[in-house]
C-alpha cells in the first residue's frame, strides 16, 4: 500500500478529452453488452419474484433509493477537478445492478456448494466469507476494467477508478439489499413492512457505510493506480494487490463470524445500539484505509491542475488563496460561505461560478496545444466578468457620495476606508457619464459623474473600466470615454 501515497512530479493530464461509452468499434463494449444479457437475466428472474409481495417490495425500493442518490452524488462530487462523464456512471452502476449481482448468484451457489461438500462443518458458519469475497470483489473489479478497456481516456488517476468501482458496489449493494430486506418477508409469507425497515436499520444504518461501496471502491482505487501511473511495475503491482488484498480482507471480515459476541443479548435480539457497534467494529478501519487513500488522489489531482494552470500568462485568474480554496469539498464550501458573508447571496453564487470557471479553464487548457487559444480566452473573459461582478459589492461600509451626483451615486458595499494615495489617471468626459454598479448594461445606472471629474481606473474588462473617485466612491463606467489625464 505504501506504492500509493509515494508523491510522484506532478503529470499534466488531459482532462479535456471526453470518451464515450457505446464504442461498437470496442470488443469490450459487446462484452460488456452481452454479460448484461446473461447476468440481467438473472437479476430480473429474482425482481419478479420479489415483487410478488408488492408493500415490501416497494418500501424496500424506496429505502434503498433513500440511501443510493445521495451516496451517488457524494461519490460524484468527491472527485474535486474532472468529473466523470454521467453516461459512464451509469454504465458503473448498471453492471454492479445487474450485471454484476447476477454473475454472482451464479458463482455464489456454484461455489457454495462445492464448498458445503468439501468441508460442511466449515461452511455452516465460515461459508460466505469463504466464498463472496474471491467471487463478488472480482465480479465487481471486472466492471472497472472493462470500462477502462471502452473509455481509457477518462482514467487519469487514482481517484477516478475509485469514483467508478464506488458507482459499482453502489449499484450491487443496491440490488443485493432489496433481496435482503425481502428474505425475512418470505420467510413469515406474509406481506409486511417490519421485517424490511429491521433489515434496512442493520444494512443501511448500521452498516451502509462499510459494504460494496467501500470494497470496491478500494479495488477500483487499485487498478486506477496500476492503469495510470508512472511509478515502477513493481510499485503498481504492489499498489494494485495491496488495495484488492484490503478489499477482500473487509469483505470476508465483514462476512465472518466474528465479534459476533457484540452481539450477545441473553438469547434475545440485539438492541439497535449493539448492531451499529459491531458494524463500526468490523468496517470502521477499512473505512478510514478508503478515506486516507482518497485524500492521497486528491492531492495528486490537485497537483494535476495546478501544474495545468501554472503555464498561463495571467496569474491573477488563478491567486493562491482560490488554488488552495480548491483542493476539498470543505474548503470550497468555505470560500462560498466567506464570500456569501461578505457580499450576500450574490457574493456566494458568484464564488461557485469562479471556481467551475477556474476548473472548466483546466479542462480547456489541458487539451489544448497554446495558449492563444480561442476556447481559452473566452474563459479568461468568463473569469475576469465574474470577478468584475464582486469588486464593486466587495468591502463593509458604504463610501461617501459622489461631489455633484446624487445620493444613488453611493455604492452600497462599497468600502471607504484606508483609500490608496490619490493620483488620478482619468476624466470624466465633457458631457459627464453615467456609472453602474455592476458592469452590465442592462442594470439602471446608479450615478451620473460630473464632467471633468477626476478618477483613477483600476480595472478594466473589454470596455468597462472600474473607477474610483477622491470621495473612495467605486463603479463601473464605460472606459471608451474616460479622458486620459495629461
Amino acid at each position: 500500500m505504501s506504492a500509493l501515497v509515494v508523491q510522484a512530479p506532478p503529470r499534466v493530464p488531459r482532462w479535456g478529452l471526453k470518451g464515450t461509452f457505446v464504442k461498437p468499434q470496442q470488443p469490450a463494449f459487446w462484452l460488456f453488452v452481452a454479460l448484461f444479457f446473461v447476468g440481467g437475466d438473472k437479476s430480473l428472474g429474482i425482481q419478479l419474484s420479489l415483487a410478488e409481495l408488492p408493500t415490501s417490495f416497494l418500501l424496500s425500493w424506496v429505502l434503498v433509493l433513500l440511501y443510493a442518490v445521495p451516496v451517488a452524488f457524494l461519490i460524484y462530487r468527491l472527485d474535486l477537478f474532472e468529473r466523470e462523464p454521467k453516461a459512464l456512471l451509469a454504465a458503473a452502476l448498471i453492471w454492479g445492478g445487474v450485471i454484476a449481482t447476477g454473475l454472482a448468484i451464479y458463482a455464489n451457489e456454484a461455489w457454495g456448494s462445492v464448498v458445503g461438500k468439501v468441508a460442511p462443518d466449515i461452511a455452516l458458519d465460515w461459508g460466505a466469507a469463504i466464498v463472496a469475497p474471491p467471487v463478488e470483489e472480482t465480479l465487481k473489479l471486472m466492471g472497472v476494467v472493462l470500462l477502462f478497456l471502452i473509455v481509457p481516456e477518462e482514467f487519469d488517476g487514482p481517484l477516478d477508478g475509485f469514483v467508478y468501482g464506488a458507482m459499482v458496489g453502489l449499484g450491487f449493494t443496491a440490488v443485493e439489499d432489496t433481496m435482503y430486506f425481502l428474505m425475512p418477508v418470505f420467510a413469515s409469507g406474509v406481506d409486511q413492512t417490519g421485517p424490511v425497515i429491521d433489515t434496512f436499520f442493520i444494512r443501511v444504518i448500521g452498516g451502509g457505510l462499510y459494504g460494496h461501496v467501500l470494497f470496491a471502491g478500494l479495488t477500483g482505487m487499485g487498478f486506477a493506480y496500476f492503469a495510470t501511473s508512472r511509478a515502477a511495475l513493481s510499485r503498481r503491482i504492489a499498489g494494485f494487490g495491496g488495495c484488492f488484498a484490503a478489499a477482500f480482507l473487509a469483505h470476508a471480515f465483514w462476512d465472518a463470524p466474528l465479534l459476533d459476541d457484540v452481539l450477545a443479548n441473553g438469547g434475545a435480539a440485539p438492541t439497535q445500539t449493539q448492531i451499529l457497534l459491531w458494524c463500526t467494529l468490523k468496517g470502521l478501519p477499512f473505512l478510514i484505509l478508503l478515506g486516507v487513500l482518497v485524500v492521497v488522489a486528491t492531492r495528486s489531482e490537485e497537483r494535476s491542475f495546478r501544474a495545468i494552470v501554472a503555464g498561463e500568462p495571467d496569474g491573477s485568474l488563478f491567486p493562491e488563496p482560490e488554488l488552495r480554496a480548491l483542493g476539498s469539498l470543505w474548503t470550497r464550501r468555505s470560500a462560498r460561505a466567506e464570500a456569501g458573508r461578505r457580499l450576500g447571496p450574490a457574493g456566494a453564487r458568484l464564488m461557485g461560478e469562479l471556481q467551475s470557471a477556474q476548473i472548466d479553464y483546466a479542462m480547456v487548457r489541458s487539451r489544448s496545444e497554446s495558449v492563444a487559444d480561442p476556447a481559452l480566452e473566452r474563459l479568461r473573459q468568463r473569469i475576469r466578468w465574474i470577478r468584475a461582478r464582486m469588486v464593486p459589492i466587495s468591502g463593509a461600509p458604504a463610501a461617501a457620495s459622489l461631489p455633484g451626483a446624487p445620493a444613488a451615486a453611493t455604492l452600497p458595499g462599497v468600502a471607504a476606508a484606508a483609500a490608496p494615495a490619490w493620483s488620478p489617471t482619468h476624466l470624466a468626459p465633457a458631457g459627464g457619464m453615467a456609472a453602474w454598479a455592476v458592469p452590465d448594461p442592462s442594470q439602471p445606472p446608479v450615478a451620473s459623474l460630473p464632467p471633468g471629474l477626476e478618477l483613477v481606473v483600476e480595472w478594466r474588462i473589454d470596455d468597462w473600466a472600474l473607477v474610483r473617485a477622491l470621495s473612495g466612491w467605486r463603479g463601473w463606467v464605460d472606459g471608451r470615454l474616460l479622458v486620459e489625464r495629461r
